[in-house]
């Protein structure tokens, strides 16, 4: 969670490397002929979206831990007590419990998803032909390539009105699903 988005995608590109990476060469060992990764088109935007997820996976762990030890034992024991099984506790007192953090880390989660931009620009640049080009590289390109910043401002009021929209969906929805309590 503490290290830079660059060094992971610095990191993960050396893993994903289609001749000579980690990630291949262990697949080789298996039989196993490994995806180009980030220089094939269809494994671009996959091998970005592994690397995030393995990025933001402690982040996750951490408020979900949280989540967990918020929950009052007392419950999950007046659940036992009538006679619960462990699945039944699962799905009836700890996610329940937990859907807050749940929550509180799909919204982050679905932020943060919208404004990616190093993890791509340092593993793949956009491509291989624009397969991994995402919003926020459109908005730097169009301002320090192209010199089109009125249409990068354009570009960026428009990603900030998708992203709260979706935000504010989610949070209309969370009444049905989230629990406080």
């Amino acid at each position: 969670m503490v290290t830079s988005w660059i060094a992971v995608a610095l990191v993960w590109r050396w893993l994903l490397n289609p001749s000579n990476g980690v990630v291949n060469t262990l697949l080789g060992m298996v039989g196993i002929d490994g995806p180009g990764w980030w220089t094939d088109p269809a494994w671009a935007m996959p091998s970005i979206i592994i690397a995030s997820a393995w990025k933001d996976l402690g982040f996750v762990m951490v408020i979900l831990l949280a989540g967990l030890q918020a929950i009052d034992p007392a419950l999950v024991d007046a659940a036992k007590v009538d006679g619960a099984g462990p699945w039944r506790r699962l799905f009836s007192v700890t996610l329940p419990l937990l859907s807050p953090s749940t929550f509180f880390v799909v919204v982050i989660s679905l932020i943060n998803g919208f404004q990616v931009f190093d993890q791509v620009y340092a593993m793949t640049g956009g491509g291989p032909a624009g397969a991994s080009q995402v919003v926020v590289q459109q908005i730097y390109d169009l301002t320090f390539r192209y010199g089109k910043a009125g249409e990068a401002s354009a570009l960026s009021w428009l990603l900030f009105l998708v992203v709260l929209a979706v935000t504010v969906v989610q949070v209309r929805g969370q009444r049905r699903w989230v629990t406080y309590g």
